[in-house]
């Protein structure tokens, strides 16, 4: 398929794009080429939901953006653009969500110059969803993308070559301020000496120490959410991590991996052909905006207009000219024939005679039609209301139902693992879906097994299990322990 030339914007730069070359776009091709730009991560408000995976796509969209009003600090005074991506669970009958929401006011401000140039920008996404687009050359394994960049940093994980998770680390700038190292002189020195020792100089060591300290640390984000996504998605490893570090690598990062259980991992820097280093990345976003046109996550609240005879106003204009052109050639037509034909001006004048009676009768006739169809329309109107009046009973009914489930699952939890161990209960009490307060009691050999069944209860994926104490009365060990969902 013959590449497309698309235009690329930069927070406030705009460059045309093809096959790996970047230009400065005319006028007109800022209005026409289809457009893409990266937002920063910072500048999103994220949140991860589960949800059944039974919901409708619409159903899902309205349960998402009332979830992340309610639960992910967006504000009530704000526009923004929601959109989420899917991941099955193939493990259960639910779906996690990971829902991104972009303020229209922080994108006004951040493309404010860009937008004086092309008021249009047809997608907008985080910069670590661009790594699918290199999947058509690498093989579908579970890969690590770390991009490295001035002023932002992120990992993402693809599963067989789908992004399942990301993790924002330290930029470059920050790090470089933490080592007490310019920023040329940082990348440097990750570059040509890395992460080994003994491509130090002694006076260098301390920096080597520093840096050392800084990269250990973000690798430990990385691998820290990687093992969460180990249970969640099945993930069996990690085959390949790719740097995107202007086109070279970090020598000495393995051993870092290693030293967090990451063995094995075949590291290696992405390149772009006949692309300068400093534009490798950029030309990694343009490469996914090159990319056919297909629904996938979009927060852009600048979506180009539907061409106007599409548009409801352009097909009313449509429709009022035609009617006007048409009575114009009428009235055109009636004159010509009035000017030639005055001999028949008596038979028009009765024929007119005759109009007039058969619109009086139709004018009737339309009145009564008229009453008929605003009473048909008062009892559809009635009809939508109680419609909605029953939907709106209906999930509330469901969401009534689902925190019942969750509560019997709650106390069916906390019984099982209570009989695994034999303890007894003097008390179980729920506090809502959340919270459940247990006065467990056991016999004096059965001590640990209280801690046993807290264990239990964590590993079931509840987030808190606590006890302030277990106390030993008249030979029975008896604990308040509260376990939080």
């Amino acid at each position: 398929m013959e590449a497309q030339k698309v235009l690329f914007v930069e927070h406030d730069k705009l460059r045309t794009y093809l096959n790996g070359v970047f230009n400065q776009p005319s006028p007109h091709e800022c209005k026409t080429l289809r457009s893409g730009a990266v937002i920063p991560i910072s500048l999103l408000s994220t949140h991860t939901l589960k949800l059944s995976d039974r919901l409708s796509e619409e159903e899902l969209r309205i349960q998402v953006e009332i979830r992340m009003f309610e639960e992910g600090n967006l504000s009530a005074d704000e526009e923004y653009t929601i959109d989420f991506i899917r991941h099955p669970i193939a493990t259960e009958e639910s779906i996690l969500v990971e829902v991104f929401a972009l303020s229209h006011l922080k994108a006004d401000e951040y493309f404010a110059e860009a937008l004086t140039k092309s008021p249009v920008i047809d997608t907008i996404i985080p910069g670590f969803m661009v790594y699918g687009a290199l999947y058509p050359t690498l093989p579908l394994q579970n890969d690590l993308f770390i991009y490295w960049g001035d002023e932002e940093a992120y990992a993402a994980i693809y599963q067989e070559g789908r992004y399942i998770a990301h993790r924002s680390i330290e930029t470059l700038a920050s790090i470089a301020v933490e080592t007490g190292l310019d920023l040329n002189k940082l990348k440097n020195f990750l570059s040509s000496k890395g992460l080994i020792e003994e491509n130090y100089l002694p006076e260098e060591l301390n920096k080597y120490i520093l840096l050392q300290e800084r990269i250990a640390k973000n690798i430990k984000r990385i691998v820290h959410t990687i093992n969460h996504k180990r249970g969640l998605f099945g993930l069996s490893g990690i085959d390949n991590c790719y740097l995107d570090f202007e086109g070279k690598t970090i020598p000495g990062i393995g051993g870092i991996f290693n030293a967090y259980g990451i063995n094995e991992i075949s590291i290696s820097p992405i390149v772009h052909e006949n692309t300068p280093p400093e534009n490798i990345h950029d030309a990694l976003c343009a490469d996914f905006f090159a990319l056919p046109p297909q629904r996938g996550l979009n927060l852009s609240p600048y979506l180009r207009k539907a061409p106007w005879h599409q548009r409801e106003s352009g097909r009313f204009t449509f429709t009022v000219g035609g009617a006007l052109a048409l009575i114009v050639l009428l009235s055109i037509g009636i004159g010509g024939m009035i000017y030639s034909k005055q001999n028949e001006y008596d038979a028009l004048s009765a024929h007119l005679d005759e109009l007039k009676k058969k619109t009086t009768e139709l004018a009737s006739t339309l009145k009564h039609n008229t009453t008929q169809l605003k009473a048909q329309q008062a009892k559809s109107e009635a009809l939508e209301t109680e419609i909605s009046l029953y939907h709106g009973a209906e999930e509330t009914t469901t969401l009534v139902r689902d925190m019942h489930a969750s509560r019997q699952q709650f106390l069916l939890d906390a019984t099982s693992e209570l009989g695994r161990y034999g303890l007894g209960t003097m008390s179980m009490e729920q506090n809502g879906s959340k919270i459940m307060n247990l006065h467990i009691i056991a016999d004096d050999r059965k001590r640990d097994d209280i801690a046993k069944f807290m264990r239990g209860m964590y590993t079931r994926g509840y987030q808190d299990v606590q006890t302030r104490e277990i106390k030993l009365d008249n030979g029975f060990y008896n604990s308040l322990v509260t376990v939080t969902r």
